[in-house]
Order: structure tokens, then sequence, then C-alpha cells
């Protein structure tokens, strides 16, 4: 009875079926898709995610899947001039990985299966679709569609890493309280050298405009370029090619960019929303299940595993005699970050990007210039960032 059970093997299910076994309890993943998804979506990892998947034993495994970024930039997309750069090499005495990894999500999976497969501790079941479940007081019961018919398991608590749409979060009747942004992003999928449209882009690169910010990031696999889309313009003729093209064409100017091969786009609404709670009898919710935010600054995907990080430590000392009052703790302090930090600071970073008064945008770009000139503030900048001012604190209170 001692096993956990969750739904979803996303890179945050995932993560914590791996923490979970790393510590000795065992775990039963449950995912409705015949196999992992081969989305993209997320990509960035910042440093206090490694040191967690470090902790697990994949991190050297995930980084030589991914492309290392050292430096942040900042531009101004109608002069094309650097406003800003953040070296990451400032905070090389704050942790074991002074940069930002992008890696997919789809890779970061693909990396955490095989690692949870090896331990002998946690099971992975594709084509199980979770219908609904019960809290029996001493435990869970959750029934599963397989392809052998409806299957009931038993295990001592239920964790929801199902994703914006969680059927475990609905079935507990629990609110998912926030809004929808008026702006979409389009992410189209390229090979091109972005360098030679501004000159000295980095991998990672904000380039601020009021009407149509972009954000570039490079990866091994290509580069993402994200457009803003306004609420006026029709989801189908945003995504038609020759809109893609003139969008392109706006950007380059003067270049050509009739010959930059496209590889994919798609169109998304972005959302911010947070669970009434992550607790409720024997079911913990995680990751966008939970909290779903702004995706500006990456810190979507990074928060779930740090949940998943955050809640294999109480459900393993629960589960070892420690008080259940570990789990509220759990869910109090995650819905605490979620709300103080990963949501504030993604709408910060949506407000710098789109700044549309004059005033604003000269503020915002002296507020860069000013960090990133001096090396204590743009450690800050960097520790903010990176998620990583939050651990420190902790460490430092204790």
């Amino acid at each position: 009875m001692d096993e956990v059970l969750i739904v979803g093997a996303g890179p945050v299910g995932l993560s914590l079926a791996l923490a979970l076994a790393r510590r000795g309890i065992p775990a039963r993943v449950f995912e409705a898709q015949p196999a992992l998804s081969q989305e993209a979506r997320a990509s960035t990892l910042h440093p206090p995610t490694l040191e967690m998947l470090a902790e697990w034993g994949v991190a050297d495994a995930v980084i030589a899947r991914g492309l290392r970024v050292n430096a942040l930039q900042y531009w101004e997309r109608a002069t094309r001039e650097l406003i800003a750069q953040f070296d990451y090499a400032l905070i090389a005495g704050d942790t074991a990985f002074p940069f930002r990894l992008q890696c997919p999500q789809s890779t970061l999976t693909r990396v955490l299966l095989p690692a949870i497969q090896a331990t002998g501790c946690a099971q992975v079941h594709f084509n199980h679709r979770v219908a609904r479940f019960s809290d029996e007081g001493d435990g869970v019961a959750v029934t599963a569609e397989t392809p052998d018919g409806e299957r009931v398991f038993r295990g001592a608590y239920l964790c929801g890493a199902d994703g914006a749409h969680s059927l475990v979060r609905r079935q507990l009747g629990l609110r998912f309280d926030g809004m929808t942004y008026a702006d979409r992003f389009l992410l189209v999928t390229t090979d091109y050298d972005m360098s030679r449209v501004f000159p000295g882009l980095g991998p990672v690169a904000y380039i601020f405009d009021p009407r149509e910010w972009v954000i570039v990031m490079r990866q091994r696999e290509g580069v993402r370029v994200i457009f803003r889309v306004g609420d006026d313009e029709d989801a189908r003729a945003a995504l038609a090619e020759d809109a893609i093209r003139a969008r392109l064409r706006r950007l380059f100017d003067p270049l050509p960019a009739d010959d930059v091969p496209i590889a994919g786009a798609v169109l998304y609404s972005v959302h911010r929303r947070i669970a009434e709670a992550f607790h409720v009898g024997r079911a913990l919710l995680l990751g966008d299940a939970a909290h779903i935010n702004n995706p500006t600054g990456g810190m979507g995907m990074n928060s779930g595993i740090h949940d998943a990080h955050a809640l294999a430590d109480r459900l393993s000392r629960v589960l070892r005699g420690q008080p259940d009052a570990l789990l509220r703790e759990y869910a109090e302090q995650r819905r605490e970050a979620a709300l103080r930090l990963v949501q504030m600071r993604s709408d910060q970073n949506a407000r710098d990007l789109s700044a549309a008064d004059e005033q604003a945008r000269a503020e915002r770009n002296r507020r860069l210039r000013q960090a990133a000139a001096d090396p204590a503030q743009a450690r800050a900048f960097l520790l903010r960032a990176s998620m990583l001012d939050a651990r420190i604190a902790q460490g430092e209170a204790t």
C-alpha cells in the first residue's frame, strides 16, 4: 500500500516517479497516450532544475542532449540595439550549473523514462487512461482504462501531474482560478542563423517591441522564433505560410527572408491559473495540474519539476512515519511559490517585452543597462531569472 500512484508521464510526473524511486518509494505512473509525447513544448532548464536532475543521476545525460546558454540578451527590435547582456559566469559561485540549458521536454522525458525503468522501483504504464479514483481513507483506488479493459490499482497516495486539464483536479472539484492573456504566441521553428539579422545575437534573446515582440531560442535541433500575436488576428490566418513569411520579412527588413526554411509553426494561447488547493486528503497536485503561467522566462516546466522534488521529499518522509502535516506544508509552500515567484515574474517579463509607453520603455532599458553594468546587480538579476534566489534565501534562513 506504500506505492504512490501518479497520473501523467510528462516531465513532471516522470520527475516525481524518479525522485521517489531514488528514495526507495515504489511509484506507478499512468499515461493515456501509447508513448511519450513527441511535442517539444517547454525547452528551458534552469540551474536549480539541473541540480535536481543531478541528484537523481540524470543531469549529465540531459546536458549532453541540450544546448548550454552562457548569457541572456535583451534587444530593441526597432533599432537592433543590444540593451543588456547577463553572463551566467556571475553565478558560478552559487551553483554547479551556471548556465541555462535549452533542451525540449520531449528529450528530457526520453532520459527520465529509462532511468525510472532501471531503478526497479517504479513502473510506467502507457495506454492507461485514468477514468476515476476514490480516497479510501487509508489509501486510494484508481480505475484505469487499459488495453485489457478496466483495472483497479491501489496505492497510498495519488498525485495528479496530468496537465492543465487535469482529471485529478476536476474530480476533486477544485477551482482553477485565473485568466487567459489576450496575446497569443506563434512559435516558428527554423534552422536559420538569426545572428545574420541581429549581429551578435546570442542563443537566447528577448527582443522588445510594443506591437510584435520576439523571443529567439536556439536549440540543438534548430531555432525557435516566438512572435506575439494579438487578439485581433485570426488563428488560421496567422498560421498560413504567407502570413508567417510576412512576419519574418518585417523582422528581417532590409535583409531578404523568403528563403528562410520553416520547419513548423504552432499558435497557442497563454494562461495564468492556479488551483485553489494542491492537497485534498490522499490526493495531491503538481505541475500544470496545479498552476500554469505565462511561459516568458521559461519557468513553467521548471516550477513543475521543483514541485516534484519537494513532493517526493515530503511523501517519502510521511510514508516512513513522519506526520501527514508535511504534505500540507508541501501544498502551502509550492502554492505560495507559484503565486509569488513564478506568476509575478512571468507577468513582469511579459510586460517588459510589450511595454508601449515611451517612458516605461526608457525606464525598462535603463533598469536593464544599470543591472548589467554592475556585477552585484547582474548576479542578483540572474539569480532571479534562474529561479535560484528562492533556494538561496531558504538556505540562508536555516
